[in-house]
């Protein structure tokens, strides 16, 4: 996947959600041309809990997000 088409990808995750803003994305192949990128990052509860927080993304060979998915 161009350098460009992941950065752009990024941002969108970044804006959706904030906790993962900054990490870089593992990125692996996927059959039919798709790709996903899993980021990882650890939120805070608003009682100062820490929860670790997955979002995994699957991209399209053209860089349309298809499916987003998250867990806490």
């Amino acid at each position: 996947m161009e350098k460009q088409l992941l950065d752009k990808i990024c941002e969108q995750i970044y804006r959706r959600f904030p906790e993962v803003n900054g990490k870089k994305p593992t990125v692996k192949s996927q059959p039919n041309e798709q790709v996903l990128l899993v980021f990882s990052a650890v939120a805070k509860t608003s009682d100062g809990h820490s929860i670790p927080r997955t979002v995994r993304v699957l991209v399209s060979s053209n860089g349309k997000v298809l499916k987003t998915t998250t867990s806490r």
